[in-house]
């Protein structure tokens, strides 16, 4: 029975999807990425026509127990687990995430406490398809360690 949980364990690890992220209600700097992760515990979008195929991809594609890395340019702010589905608000009175209309509840995973930054800079979401690739490591790497943190104080991996 142990082997088999173990095996359920790992097939589930190996579905997860690696992401980066960033999140700002346009071009303008915007500072309240760490209230919103740590108080309001989502991620999300706006809505836009330039390059839109970042919504569906945030709708569709990003799944439970996905690791995203949030970013602002090239400097990463936390890693993030995705814990349930998307859905849309359209009528948040709070400043701070009334720009927000695709949302995912998430759990912070760990914050870059020290400075940690990426190649790959650009774009409001991106999906890590190459495990070659420079930032698809660097991510991958801290999702190990956070595992490995999680793992030693006997906390649970997935949800």
């Amino acid at each position: 029975m142990l082997l088999f949980l173990e095996h359920l364990l790992q097939e589930i690890i190996m579905t997860i999807q690696y992401w980066h992220m960033q999140m700002h209600p346009d071009e303008m700097e915007f500072s309240e990425v760490e209230y919103i992760l740590e108080h309001k515990k989502i991620i999300g979008l706006g809505e836009w026509k330039e390059k839109s195929n970042q919504i569906p991809q945030f709708i569709n594609d990003m799944k439970v127990n996905d690791i995203v890395a949030i970013k602002q340019g090239a400097r990463l702010i936390a890693l993030v687990q995705v814990i349930g589905g998307n859905y849309d608000v359209n009528d948040d009175s709070d400043l701070d995430t009334k720009w927000i209309i695709h949302r995912r509840p998430i759990r912070v995973l760990d914050w870059a406490l020290t400075e940690r930054t990426i190649p790959q800079s650009r774009g409001t979401l991106s999906r890590c398809t190459d495990p070659n690739v420079e930032t698809t490591k660097i991510i991958k790497e801290w999702h190990k360690q956070v595992e490995e943190s999680f793992t030693k104080r006997k906390l649970d991996l997935t949800v």
